[in-house]
């Protein structure tokens, strides 16, 4: 998720859109309204105390789900 979504990524913004199908910025803003108003999209933590998935990377994958169905 990095090599996207880094201050500076390792892909450009042209290699984003072609995976994405919509600018970084439209991503980010999806990202933080999903945040703000769904419990299940913000990070949290296990029973063991670790991470779970960032919201990036939910967001990507239910993405992913309603494209693909997979």
């Amino acid at each position: 998720m990095q090599d996207y979504f880094a201050e500076n990524p390792t892909y450009p913004p042209h290699l984003f859109h072609r995976r994405y199908r919509m600018r970084r910025s439209l991503f980010v803003k999806l990202v933080q309204a999903c945040e703000a108003n769904c419990r299940y999209f913000t990070q949290r933590r296990n029973v063991a105390g670790l991470k779970g998935f960032s919201a990036y990377q939910k967001i990507s994958a239910a993405m992913r789900v309603i494209a693909y169905g997979v």
